[in-house]
């Protein structure tokens, strides 16, 4: 018989087929991925719950969007702001006074608040806060799987509604607690809370800023 676990777009009425695809079919997601949409899919962890997260942020669709964030960085109680913003052919990610843009084969990163610019992607720039260029995606989906290998219980999928937008989640119990990954159906993240950040989607729109691209 077969069973519905290997869609990428998961809508509120199959979170409880998540939950049934899991229980009967632990393997269903193992092994490689194919590439899909231009994007080469790591390797799966055999759980579908956390699988059908990591579909999502192995690969951010190339929809145009504007996505605002909140991040806690709770060494030292850090807030800070970030934002995403996909639009034709380039993409911008500020995270407080550092913005990162990439464009076709340009890359670089620009300080805001001195109106200045390299060209190269410099993640120094935001290790203080515990961020990269990719937190919205690939650094999220790395640190899933970290935690997939590291899990001590049984994932938990759900469905939450974050900054307007509907979210599949995976719950993850590890040591010291339990570790959430939600992710937009686009692939970009919705919320994330672990041990040391905590990050929210506050507002999304399907409309690029193209103020983001300024480089001060």
């Amino acid at each position: 018989m077969a069973f519905p676990c290997r869609s990428r777009h998961v809508t509120s009425r199959s979170v409880a087929v998540l939950v049934a695809c899991a229980a009967l079919l632990s393997s269903c997601f193992t092994g490689e991925r194919p590439t899909v949409g231009g994007c080469a899919f790591a390797e799966t962890t055999g759980r579908v719950e956390i699988d059908s997260v990591l579909d999502r942020l192995d690969c951010v669709s190339p929809e145009l969007f504007t996505a605002d964030y909140t991040v806690l960085t709770r060494l030292g109680d850090f807030t800070s702001t970030a934002q995403v913003v996909q639009a034709p052919g380039k993409r911008s990610i500020t995270i407080n006074m550092v913005r990162y843009i990439y464009e076709g084969a340009s890359m670089i990163t620009c300080d805001l608040s001195e109106g200045t610019c390299e060209g190269e992607i410099n993640e120094a720039r935001t290790s203080d806060v515990l961020l990269t260029s990719e937190f919205y995606a690939k650094a999220m989906a790395a640190r899933l799987r970290v935690d997939a290998d590291r899990r001590i219980g049984d994932p938990v999928a759900s469905e939450i509604t974050q900054g307007g937008q509907q979210a599949l989640c995976v719950d993850i119990p590890v040591t010291g607690g339990t570790k959430r990954y939600c992710a937009l159906e686009s692939g970009a993240l919705a919320l994330f809370d672990g041990s040391d950040l905590f990050i929210e989607l506050t507002g999304f729109s399907a409309t690029p800023d193209n103020t983001a691209f300024a480089t001060s």
